[in-house]
């Protein structure tokens, strides 16, 4: 009975240090100065009282407010920034991209509107984004698109041809842990096994 006790409590003790560490890694907000601090996970104005995105209205800068004072930030020279859900987006012309996988290409997602035939006005839904780097131009994901940004890399055309539809793009496959565009592009990239 002791030794049943002895591992509930040592259970007990490992879900409550689980929990503890990622409430503090998702808690973890500030902003991203640069593409190396977002690759180093060095997020700079962690402690302030406020971040103000400025994100609706297409602002050029955020605000900071720290020690009770207000400090002013232009986007377009800063890489990005991460939410208090542990969420990093990046900055590109004034507005924030959502990062979903940069093992390879960068892959972002970001709201837009779009009309509806059948229903009322207008709805938001998630379109998919992508850049050759971190730093590098935001492009619509799409297999024209990315065959614009990678004309010599013929193999990869060939992997993106093979697509169903290009919804398969932004897929995310559980199993390589990344989304369906990185693995097509790593794999292109590979060097042949001799």
């Amino acid at each position: 009975m002791k030794t049943i006790k002895l591992l509930l409590l040592l259970w007990i003790a490992t879900v409550n240090m689980a929990t503890a560490a990622s409430q503090s890694a998702t808690g973890k907000k500030g902003v991203y100065l640069s593409l190396e601090d977002f690759i180093g996970h060095h997020v700079s104005y962690e402690g302030s009282k406020k971040i103000i995105l400025n994100r609706f209205s297409g602002a050029s800068n955020i605000r900071i407010i720290e020690n009770d004072q207000a400090i002013k930030l232009e986007k377009d020279k800063l890489f990005g920034y991460r939410d208090s859900d542990g969420q990093d987006f990046r900055f590109f012309h004034n507005e924030g991209y959502k990062i979903i996988d940069h093992a390879g290409l960068f892959i972002y997602t970001a709201y837009a509107s779009s009309s509806v035939e059948k229903g009322k006005g207008w709805v938001k839904k998630d379109s998919y984004y992508f850049s050759a780097g971190g730093n590098g131009t935001i492009y619509p994901l799409t297999i024209e698109n990315l065959k614009k940004a990678f004309p010599e890399n013929l193999k990869f055309h060939d992997l993106l041809d093979g697509l169903k539809s290009e919804a398969d793009l932004a897929g995310y496959d559980e199993y390589r842990k990344m989304v369906k565009v990185n693995y097509l592009y790593k794999m292109s990239v590979k060097a042949p096994i001799e």
